[in-house]
């Protein structure tokens, strides 16, 4: 009896330690159901540009087109409307900051059909799936770096007229949380843990919307790859209307250069002239006149002599030029001659006239001085005569 206990007791032994080793080997060949962690997801995500569906599943997505890479997405700054100087692009038309021009609108048509062909869903807010944004973002980022380094000038355009969200250039950083660690021996090392990178794009600056021309509309367009030939095609619109302007510009300015040339070399003109008729007016000062001269000076500024600016030169017999015309004296009718003053604005005017030639001053003058002046010119260069 005690024998069948015993042998009883060790089969029960074995068939527990059977039995335990049968579950070890069943848990070492199991596989590991770890949770993914988002680099792997990013590295396992396809390229494919994911947008919510047209259905009532809101976790439902589906494929508009690819994602563009980062060469990809560089490329398209490689359009030579990205080559003008800064100061040409205030030449284009602009709504809050974003530009405007014909043709600038096939950007929200093309975005509109491509949803319809794909039955996404076409409405003011732009959803696309989390992994796909993560992509995208990565290769947006990685061409914004690229560019800020090599072509800065270019960087800040872009940034300035294209990502009006964009108010530092945290995103483009990596951070890092930092672990330190301490051995027995009290050596201390830093593990640098990658943080949760700031996203460069921020579609909900414009809450989504890409019905018009903005930094949202103009971002999905540069992640999506099919989309590129359209934005080429914009950026060629908006290049021909620029260089339009610019030589409308341009031929204003050369206009404008023109005329100040031609009023700076009338100007010459006019300071040259001023010196030779000071020059003129000098020598005819400094020498004696003829009677002639003192007669039509006297009647046209009181002074004998005359002024700088209105005297008269007897350059032949009996004609005499003042700058402005020239009189014969033999040609004005004695007859009809005629010396008188006339008040008007309270000032009194001496005039001197046949009717057909005319002298005046405001000089307060003597009119019979002026009379005796006339009769003596008259002697010297008789006018002709009438019957009244």
């Amino acid at each position: 009896m005690f024998s069948f206990i015993l042998q009883f007791i060790v089969f029960i032994i074995i068939a527990l330690v059977s039995t335990m080793s049968l579950a070890k080997e069943n848990r070492s060949t199991a596989p590991n159901l770890q949770k993914p962690t988002t680099t792997q997801i990013v590295k396992n995500s396809s390229k494919a540009l994911m947008v919510r569906k047209n259905s009532d599943n809101w976790d439902d997505f589906v494929k508009v087109g690819t994602i563009a890479t980062t060469s990809q997405i560089c490329k398209v700054f490689s359009h030579p409307f990205f080559r003008s100087p800064i100061k040409n692009y205030e030449l284009l038309d602009t709504i809050n900051g974003h530009f405007r021009w014909d043709g600038i609108e096939a950007s929200t048509l093309w975005i509109n059909k491509k949803f319809k062909d794909a039955n996404a869903k076409i409405s003011r807010g732009l959803s696309i799936n989390e992994n796909s944004l993560t992509v995208a973002d990565q290769n947006f980022t990685a061409c914004l770096n690229q560019i800020k380094m090599e072509k800065p000038k270019l960087y800040n355009f872009i940034k300035y007229s294209f990502l009006h969200y964009f108010k530092n250039d945290t995103c483009l950083e990596q951070r890092f949380k930092i672990n330190k660690k301490v051995d027995d021996n009290g050596k201390i090392t830093e593990e640098r843990i990658p943080l949760k990178k700031k996203s460069c794009i921020y579609f909900n600056y414009n809450s989504g919307d890409y019905s018009y021309w903005n930094s949202t509309t103009f971002v999905l367009m540069l992640v999506w790859k099919e989309a590129h030939p359209v934005l080429s095609t914009i950026f060629e619109n908006g290049n021909k209307v620029m260089k339009v302007r610019l030589i409308k510009r341009n031929k204003l300015i050369e206009q404008k250069r023109l005329a100040e040339e031609k009023k700076k070399g009338e100007l010459q003109k006019q300071k040259e002239l001023g010196n030779t008729r000071k020059q003129l007016w000098l020598a005819y000062n400094s020498r004696n006149k003829t009677l002639m001269e003192q007669v039509y000076n006297f009647s046209t500024t009181g002074e004998l002599e005359g002024s700088q600016n209105n005297y008269w030169v007897e350059y032949k017999k009996c004609v005499l030029s003042n700058g402005r015309q020239s009189i014969d004296n033999r040609k004005i009718n004695m007859t009809a001659f005629r010396i008188y003053s006339e008040t008007k604005n309270k000032k009194n005017k001496m005039i001197s006239t046949d009717r057909k030639f005319y002298f005046s001053t405001y000089a307060n003058i003597s009119i019979d001085r002026l009379q005796q002046g006339w009769e003596l010119a008259f002697k010297e260069c008789p006018g002709k005569s009438s019957r009244f």
